[in-house]
């Protein structure tokens, strides 16, 4: 949520604001980044005394480098005329009450006027929270708004969405020279993102695939909140998004990149594939195929701490 676009940014990035500090993780990774500037707003007082008592996010609390303020999250871009060359959010599902509002083309289009000509959104998407159709309204919203969007990967249960009014020009000279500042390439190596193949293997689609995706969906707006009253907790939905998702992923096109990394980060997109696919034989009860999905995973990437994080090994 906080390294990944900064990374891939076309620019120099200088600013970046976190709406919603939770746990402290996304803003604790900007503190990682060369910024000159960082800001983070959380609407409740209670968060920002209880991220202090949380492991990773790099002290972030009380880290004088990052101004953090007390208020709503889209106030705040109301009422600032700051700009920032990167806006990232991981708010609630969109069905707990009054968080809609973060997800829709309202919220876009205030956020699109507070970020620089280059600067980029990143939202957290949740794909196990709602049905196919309110995840198609929430990526119709944003694909209204901005003419430039892609999806990465984070996790088998969530994306991330990146918007522009720019296109990202992924220069693999420009990222590699990011990732290696030593604190960006130590927080990325924790999960499992040991160089800049791995972190472009997280691509999963640009605007097109996810015009494919979404059809003909309504956007979410604030006069038609429509996913606010989903049920919170759809257990069968990751067995139709996610495979949707792969399905339509495609590798990035990466500037200056030589064939030999075009085949790398085509590999470890195949790796992250059959891994999520590990995930879905599990969450289906398929114990056959998850121990031989599963087997070809960990043999190819035993020590990788993402890996075995999610398969049960908390010694990392």
């Amino acid at each position: 949520q906080g390294l990944l676009p900064l990374i891939i940014q076309s620019s120099t990035p200088e600013s970046a604001l976190v709406i919603g500090l939770g746990t402290g993780i996304t803003a604790g990774s900007l503190l990682a980044y060369p910024l000159q500037h960082r800001e983070c707003v959380e609407l409740l007082p209670a968060a920002i005394e209880a991220a202090s008592l949380f492991d990773g996010n790099r002290g972030a609390p009380s880290d004088s480098r990052l101004a953090i303020h007390v208020g709503d999250g889209r106030h705040y871009l109301l009422a600032t005329e700051k700009q920032f060359d990167l806006i990232t959010l991981e708010p609630p599902p969109p069905s707990a009450r009054g968080v809609v509002n973060l997800y829709s083309t309202d919220f876009y289009e205030l956020a699109r006027t507070r970020l620089t000509p280059d600067g980029l959104l990143a939202q957290w998407w949740p794909i196990t929270t709602q049905n196919v159709e309110d995840s198609q309204a929430m990526m119709r919203s944003i694909l209204d708004v901005f003419p430039y969007v892609s999806v990465w990967t984070t996790d088998i249960y969530e994306m991330m969405v990146v918007g522009s009014m720019q296109p990202i020009e992924l220069d693999i000279e420009r990222i590699e020279r990011r990732f290696e500042v030593p604190d960006v390439k130590e927080v990325l190596t924790e999960v499992g993102i040991s160089n800049s193949s791995e972190l472009l293997a997280t691509y999963v689609m640009g605007r097109e695939g996810l015009e494919t995706f979404v059809a003909n969906a309504r956007p979410v707006t604030d006069n038609h909140p429509s996913i606010e009253y989903a049920p919170w907790i759809r257990p069968e939905v990751i067995q139709r998004v996610l495979p949707r998702l792969l399905e339509l992923a495609e590798t990035p096109h990466v500037k200056n990149a030589t064939q030999d990394l075009r085949e790398e980060i085509q590999a470890e997109q195949q790796e992250l594939s059959d891994f999520y696919r590990v995930i879905l034989a599990a969450d289906a009860g398929d114990r056959e195929l998850w121990k031989k999905l599963v087997s070809r995973v960990v043999s190819r990437d035993p020590e990788n701490p993402y890996y075995r994080w999610f398969l049960g090994d908390r010694t990392q």
